[in-house]
């Protein structure tokens, strides 16, 4: 959890990029200049994927409570998978003409960069808590004008479900390898499976400001975009009160979630178990 806390309140430096010459970004009013390393992932990432391996093997071991150890290491594997998906998103806009990408530090997966502290954190918490939902928190400024067509459009928001696709394919991995006698990392996975699962089928409805919305967008008439444009600046606010105001839409996004978790092979009651030692209570 430590590391969790370094990267949450760790002080982000802000920058207003003027030119950029040979990926370096010059710094408006300073006399330094900020270089994003493409080559190798930030500090704050490995900083994740570190608290994600130790708690996984303190959970292995059995050396710390399994409750408050798998919901942490939830945490840490949302915000892992939060990383790569919105890294998805820049990755492919890069490649379909949007350069400058390069000049916003999303290719580097920092977190900083796509954490909106209330949806990527608090909000994740709380569904996390109270049942296992995968909750959209991250998000990456695209200039969708930049990119070469509508196909590279659609193929730019496909691509952040995909990456939690991937990561699915992995946690299915590390469970296949797992021991039966490791119980505690076996729910843990099958839980994180689980949120995967579900942040699967609710971003890619056809909701605007979710990505299922986004992949259809550019093929849709420009008045019904418009309309959309406007709906998805409250997409978030409409989700809550979706699972606030109607309990089917959230046992319709947890079955689902079932269905595709035991699918993959995951044990339906490692999930059921796993989901329970997420909850703090």
């Amino acid at each position: 959890m430590a590391a969790l806390s370094i990267l949450l309140f760790r002080k982000t430096q802000a920058f207003h990029p003027e030119e950029r010459v040979d990926g370096t970004l010059r710094m408006t009013g300073q006399t330094r200049t900020q270089r994003f390393d493409l080559r190798k992932p930030s500090e704050n990432f490995l900083y994740i994927v570190l608290t994600f391996l130790l708690l996984g093997i303190a959970l292995d071991q059995d050396w710390v409570n399994d409750q408050p150890a798998t919901f942490a290491w939830a945490m840490s594997a949302w915000l892992l998978s939060l990383c790569l998906h919105e890294f998805g998103h820049a990755w492919v806009a890069w490649k379909g003409g949007d350069d400058a990408i390069l000049e916003t530090g999303y290719l580097t997966l920092d977190p900083r960069h796509y954490i909106d502290p209330m949806f990527s954190v608090v909000m994740p918490m709380i569904f996390l808590m109270i049942g296992g939902i995968g909750f959209p928190g991250g998000s990456v400024l695209i200039n969708r004008a930049r990119l070469r067509s509508r196909a590279w459009q659609s193929a730019m928001s496909a691509a952040g479900p995909a990456m939690n696709g991937l990561f699915l394919i992995a946690l299915m991995a590390f469970y296949q390898l797992c021991s039966e006698e490791a119980e505690g990392l076996r729910l843990a996975i099958a839980a994180a499976a689980f949120v995967q699962c579900t942040a699967l089928v609710l971003n890619l409805l056809p909701i605007p400001g979710l990505d299922g919305y986004g992949i259809l967008q550019p093929w849709l008439p420009d008045t019904v975009q418009a309309i959309g444009g406007k709906i998805a600046v409250y997409s978030g606010v409409i989700l809550v009160g979706l699972f606030l105001v109607s309990s089917s839409f959230g046992q319709a996004l947890s079955r689902a979630g079932f269905a595709m978790a035991i699918a993959a092979g995951f044990e339906h009651s490692d999930i059921v178990f796993g989901c329970h030692a997420m909850r703090l209570w």
